[in-house]
């Protein structure tokens, strides 16, 4: 063999191994990307939820080591969740979780967008975040604060609520610290439920229609979604506009669907929408709330509401009517504020009411949780004022927690009603994102 054959051979064997090398090289890296890639997608998602305008609080349900699942925003507050159980008070964590059996034991899915979701199953396990974690913060919806809550969701089962702050009070018509939540599986519809409070109890107390005892102010999203599929669940509320939306990975479809009881209210003769919906609130608070009178006749009253404001900050109250131009005659509005059977005042209020005008009134400043407000109206009849309808009974209670995959306060049904599914994550936010934004933080493939 002459050097110039060894150095043909020897160049051809380079080639052949540069050959080899370039060709292999993309499936190389191809296969230490799988190691890496996933975990670089969920941080990319995870940092553009972050950088979206108006975050409040975002989780993505790692657990941490001891301690409770946090939001993921540097803020002042940590909005820790804990896992809890229908009928035991304590708060716990992932590693401490007491519950091993088959319905309440801590499951984990890796297949959502942030490759971390924990499923919740009914009252078995649930999350919640205590009210004091989160009371004087902005996580605290009310009023007429404009928000957005999105929520990637698995269902595996039951449908219902998915997350937000809502106590059902056992579905007494006057009882409930209901504020705003995201629900699935209501009013025999399968799309995304946006429900909002303003009274904190039930919608339209007034009706003795079936359903009238549950909240009735919701959106409903027209499209259906199913079960064993990641989406993202959203809901939004313009209190500049009165306006509440539903959403579908990033889409709000409009639906028509007027709500019996809102119809046997108001005597409703055409189809309302219902996404969206107009809300013109407030959002209920412990502190400023609507209380609905009820026992009046609807067929015979032109009114079809009446209705009391307390505004316990500012130690006033207000009465409305709707609408407003039907009433012609004064009202006798009764209020009182018993503590255990007793009323805290020299003498129950009797206010004659003519206007919406503000009543000032020092004593609510004296109100403590666990006091009851007893209130009713009276007409006059023959020269005589006589109640009409019932006495109000609406306790004072503290607010409810954030709780997720779980609302509480379903009377009898605590274990059996509720949802089943798998949460990788929830954001709030203190505005109304665009449907655009929406759906650029959906992460649900077409």
């Amino acid at each position: 063999m002459n050097e110039f054959a060894g150095a043909d051979e020897r160049a051809l064997g380079s080639r052949f191994c540069r050959t080899i090398i370039l060709v292999c090289l993309p499936f190389a890296l191809l296969l230490n990307g799988c190691q890496n890639t996933q975990e670089q997608t969920f941080e990319e998602k995870k940092s553009q939820v972050l950088k979206t305008d108006g975050l409040i609080a975002f989780w993505d349900f790692e657990p941490e080591t001891k301690g409770p699942m946090v939001n993921l925003v540097e803020l002042e507050h940590s909005f820790p969740i804990y896992f809890k159980q229908i009928g035991d008070d304590q708060n716990y964590t992932a590693a401490n979780w007491p519950y091993q059996d088959s319905m309440s034991a801590i499951l984990w899915d890796h297949s959502g967008p942030f490759g971390r979701a924990v499923k919740f199953n009914q009252g078995h396990n649930y999350g919640a975040i205590p009210r004091d974690s989160f009371e004087d913060s902005r996580l605290n919806i009310h009023g007429d604060q404009s928000f957005t809550l999105l929520a990637w969701t698995k269902f595996s089962g039951a449908r219902h609520m998915v997350a937000g702050i809502w106590d059902e009070g056992g579905w007494h018509k006057y009882m409930g610290r209901r504020q705003i939540a995201l629900f699935a599986g209501l009013f025999n519809q399968k799309g995304v439920i946006a429900h909002v409070s303003q009274t904190g109890a039930a919608s339209y107390p007034q009706s003795r229609v079936a359903g009238a005892q549950y909240a009735r102010i919701r959106a409903i999203d027209g499209a259906p979604f199913d079960n064993d599929e990641w989406v993202c669940m959203a809901m939004s509320y313009d209190g500049e506009h009165d306006r509440v939306l539903a959403y579908l990975n990033g889409k709000a479809t409009k639906l028509a669907l007027t709500d019996p009881v809102t119809k046997d209210v108001f005597k409703l003769d055409h189809v309302q929408s219902t996404n969206p919906l107009v809300f013109k609130g407030p959002i209920f608070s412990p502190d400023y709330f609507t209380i609905k009178y009820f026992g009046y006749d609807l067929t015979q009253s032109k009114v079809k509401e009446h209705s009391l404001t307390i505004d316990l900050e500012h130690h006033r109250i207000q009465y409305h009517w709707l609408p407003h131009q039907a009433r012609s005659d004064s009202i006798d509005l009764y209020f009182d504020i018993r503590r255990r059977d007793s009323s805290i005042l020299r003498r129950p209020l009797h206010i004659l009411i003519a206007d919406t005008t503000w009543h000032v009134f020092d004593h609510l400043s004296h109100m403590q949780y666990g006091d009851t407000i007893v209130t009713h109206l009276s007409l006059m009849e023959d020269q005589e004022w006589k109640i009409v309808g019932d006495t109000i009974k609406k306790p004072y209670e503290e607010g409810a927690p954030f709780t997720f995959g779980r609302a509480l306060g379903l009377a009898s049904e605590e274990l059996e009603h509720g949802s089943q599914l798998y949460l990788d994550g929830v954001a709030v936010f203190d505005r109304v994102l665009a449907e655009e934004e929406i759906e650029k933080i959906s992460f649900v493939k077409d």
